[in-house]
């Protein structure tokens, strides 16, 4: 799985964000945080 703002790989551990019925992670807080205030860019990226 990889993070959908910055791209790196990822296993299951990470920062978790549940959008639209769908579960995210992210490499770190502020990945999380980026995503969280313009989901639409990097929804579909993933």
């Amino acid at each position: 799985m990889k993070d959908p703002v910055c791209g790196m790989e990822l296993g299951e551990k990470g920062e978790k964000l549940l959008h639209k019925g769908r579960e995210y992670i992210f490499c770190c807080a502020s990945c999380r945080w980026a995503f969280e205030n313009n989901p639409e860019q990097f929804e579909n990226e993933s």
